[in-house]
């Protein structure tokens, strides 16, 4: 399975081209910092719920969903720690970046016992609505263990999320499971908002609502928009002449969230352009976010933005570890600054960094994965400015100038 750099700097090894850029500046080997990733202590999950289905999902950006098959997961009603969710989905927030997390999944009757959060760090819940519900990747694609979730009734359902050791492999990719789910469904008569029923660990703390930790045997706070406009999330159109299953699922992509709050129409834009016009946008955006950050003129970065743009879209090895390697601060020659983020008006960023993924997403094989993460990091570098990228993204692409939506 391919997996992809995740946004902050997940190390990932690439098939390497022909193309041998090593002698250029001192490389990390990837492959050994895979190696290097320290291993949780997992636990048999036989241990945890006898009565649930258990099996692995993929996490691909730091997510996995549970849900109706054809949900729009772009419409959040509430954003937590743990998951997002909206009236038929959750999409639940993973530790690792890519790879293999264990799942359970256990039907009840009635609401279970809500004192046994011992062995979990994070447990939360929310209400969807559902006729038929999966487990399912960032890709769309159903885990088909869980042969419970095809029988269930159609109607109102509760759903408790517990989840353990998020923070061990921060941000990394894994071969094996090192995190632990175990969903908890069961009908209810009406709708409740979201509680949050315990909390130790630190993953995505930031993103958690201002409610308190319910106790077990009191009535409990709890927190939900009216609508996902509320949250801050637009919610993107559905265009008729996307065919790639892979695009329409790339809207749940938190870098597609953020443009797409920052530019809406922008991100509707892009959504429609052809694979051949988003390539030459992700081959455009990577040499104005290294010019833009003052990078270009370092000898690598020229020559893998000449790799870029001759069409060689599997990313070497070689500008894989060197952009990681300036990154987090290994180059000597790449400047450390920071401004503050365009998508949130508070965090602080380095446009190094956000000039990096620019270059490393352009090699993506995915033309639409390649151009919108590529724009996500050149927005990040751009900062305040970044309606100067836009208007020269449009006057190097006229069709994205004057391309309308029906209904815009």
């Amino acid at each position: 399975m391919r997996r992809r750099l995740a946004i902050s700097g997940t190390i990932e090894p690439y098939r390497c081209l022909s193309l041998r850029l090593h002698d250029l500046c001192p490389l990390v080997d990837p492959r050994a910092l895979v190696e290097s990733i320290p291993k949780m202590s997992h636990r048999s999950v036989t241990s945890i719920s006898t009565m649930a289905q258990w099996s692995t999902v993929e996490a691909d950006h730091h997510q996995f969903t549970i849900g109706e098959r054809q949900a729009d997961t772009l419409a959040v009603a509430v954003e937590s720690s743990l998951f997002d969710t909206g009236s038929d989905f959750l999409t639940v927030r993973t530790g690792v970046a890519y790879g293999p997390v264990s799942i359970g999944v256990e039907i009840l009757r009635d609401q279970p016992d809500s004192t046994l959060f011992e062995d979990w760090e994070n447990v939360a819940e929310c209400t969807i609505s559902a006729s038929t519900l999966c487990v399912m990747t960032l890709q769309g694609d159903p885990v088909e263990d869980f042969t419970d979730l095809t029988v269930i009734e159609p109607g109102r359902y509760r759903v408790r999320v517990h989840a353990r050791g998020r923070d061990a492999n921060w941000d990394m990719d894994v071969t094996e499971p090192t995190e632990d789910y175990l969903v908890q469904l069961w009908p209810v008569p009406r709708e409740r908002g979201f509680v949050r029923l315990k909390k130790t660990d630190t993953a995505w703390s930031e993103v958690d609502p201002e409610v308190p930790i319910a106790a077990p045997a009191v009535a409990r706070e709890s927190v939900q928009a009216s609508s996902p406009q509320v949250m801050g999330r637009p919610k993107l159109k559905r265009l008729v002449n996307r065919k790639s299953v892979s695009r329409f699922q790339l809207r749940n992509f938190t870098e597609v969230n953020d443009v797409a709050h920052l530019d809406r129409l922008l991100a509707e834009k892009l959504l429609a352009l052809r694979d051949d016009e988003l390539r030459s946008v992700a081959q455009w955006l990577p040499r104005r976010a290294l010019t833009k950050a003052g990078l270009l003129g370092i000898e690598w970065v020229s020559n893998a933005v000449t790799v870029l743009e001759a069409g060689l879209w599997e990313r070497p090895k070689d500008i894989y570890a060197a952009a990681v390697r300036a990154m987090t601060g290994g180059d000597p020659d790449v400047p450390a600054t920071q401004i503050v983020s365009v998508f949130d008006g508070r965090t602080p960023v380095g446009p190094v960094f956000g000039a990096m993924n620019a270059l490393i997403y352009g090699f993506d094989p995915d033309p639409a994965v390649a151009a919108f993460l590529a724009l996500h990091g050149t927005l990040l570098v751009y900062g305040p400015q970044w309606k100067d990228l836009v208007s020269e993204l449009e006057a190097a692409f006229p069709r994205i100038a004057t391309w309308t939506i029906e209904g815009s």
